[in-house]
């Protein structure tokens, strides 16, 4: 826990002095709580990291969002299609054992043998 001072508000913006004399800003709103508050003085409290390789004192870099992430769905599927076109056909296991347990097993080795004809393997 890191204790800290409001040392003004302007404009709806506090600054934040720390123990160790650092200090921050924060945006302040009518609806906030002390919890909110105080969740964002330690959200920008001091803190003890380790700096990666390629900072250093001098640098001079461009502030910008970081990309979002490709989400695995976006990706190109790596399996062949016929493949995927007779998984997503056969459904999943729950749906597949209703499939028996309503029509019978004989029944389910005529879906899946009509599936494999609809969906050849290469």
């Amino acid at each position: 826990m890191t204790q800290y001072t409001v040392e003004k508000i302007d404009n709806g913006i506090a600054t934040l002095r720390y123990a160790d004399n650092s200090w921050a800003e924060v945006t302040l709103s009518t609806d906030m709580t002390q919890e909110d508050l105080d969740d964002l003085a330690h959200q920008y409290a001091p803190k003890i990291g380790v700096a990666p390789s390629f900072v250093s004192v001098g640098m001079i870099s461009t502030a910008s969002a970081k990309p979002e992430p490709i989400e695995p769905e976006d990706e190109p599927d790596p399996r062949p299609a016929w493949l995927v076109s007779r998984i997503e056909a056969y459904g999943n296991v729950a749906s597949q054992i209703e499939y028996i347990t309503e029509n019978g097993l004989e029944a389910w080795q005529t879906h899946v043998a009509s599936i494999k004809a609809q969906y050849p393997s290469e």
